[in-house]
């Protein structure tokens, strides 16, 4: 059924390392849905993350309520927010989790990383959503596969966006989302967001601002940095092809480079 516009919102999702916060920030920031005052959320376009968790795979919608939701007693119908999914470039955010692996663990060192060949076998990794639900996937390479194609996959409606739009294109990219949803730009200028969106909390030290992250992303040299050549064959095969040709990427690891 056709939710009405006064009773949607949008939530957060995506993999670790892929704009998540810098989406909810610019969406806070610029999208406007009207919505009668005494609404116990009318303030808000946005959701920080989808009632499932904002890096929760797909399969938990509707089994999942995250804790975010149930502290601050969330009482809108799942049905009613849009998930908007942030995904980057899959050797992108291989380098960004060797720098930042938060929950996903997998053999690697500071100067072996991806590392996604051992001992000649493909080299295992695991993300610890909570303690009680661990997902297992081939490789660091097969973590973005299998998040990716499950949300491709999911029978409910979704948008997925590329972080690479988001850090290029903001106004554009936002006014689209917003578009989408049916609500309305704000008055004003826009507000980019130039500092990093993860601020300065301890688990997020590092991150990057705007302009480091355009020098990054927009450096193809930069694309499979640190990679071994080992790293580079086995992801040039292993990358889901569909997914790569759907989001744009490609599943070659070194691409116009001169």
């Amino acid at each position: 059924a056709r939710v009405p516009l006064d009773q949607r919102w949008v939530g957060v999702a995506g993999m670790m390392n892929t704009g998540t916060h810098l989406l909810y920030f610019l969406l806070s920031k610029n999208c406007h849905i009207p919505r009668p005052i005494q609404s116990k959320w009318h303030r808000y376009s946005a959701f920080f993350q989808v009632e499932w968790g904002k890096h929760a795979p797909a399969s938990w919608y509707k089994r999942h309520r995250s804790e975010m939701y149930n502290l601050l007693k969330i009482d809108v119908p799942v049905e009613n927010v849009l998930p908007v999914v942030t995904t980057k470039d899959p050797y992108h955010w291989m380098g960004s989790m060797c720098r930042k692996s938060y929950t996903t663990n997998w053999f690697h060192t500071k100067h072996n990383c991806p590392n996604l060949i051992k001992n000649g076998q493909p080299n295992p990794a695991r993300v610890r959503y909570s303690p009680e639900n661990i997902t297992h996937h081939e490789t660091l390479l097969g973590v973005w596969n299998d998040y990716y194609n499950g949300y491709v996959h999911a029978e409910f409606p979704k948008l997925l966006i590329r972080y690479e739009d988001l850090i290029f294109h903001q106004e554009y990219v936002v006014g689209q989302v917003c578009k989408c949803i049916g609500g309305a730009m704000s008055s004003d200028d826009f507000t980019p967001v130039k500092e990093s969106a993860k601020g300065n909390q301890p688990a997020h030290v590092g991150g990057s601002d705007l302009v480091q992250s355009v020098m990054r992303y927009g450096d193809a040299k930069k694309r499979a940095e640190g990679f071994s050549d080992v790293d580079r064959e086995y992801a040039e095969k292993a990358v889901d092809k569909d997914l790569v040709k759907m989001f744009g990427y490609k599943s070659e690891s070194r691409i116009d480079e001169n």
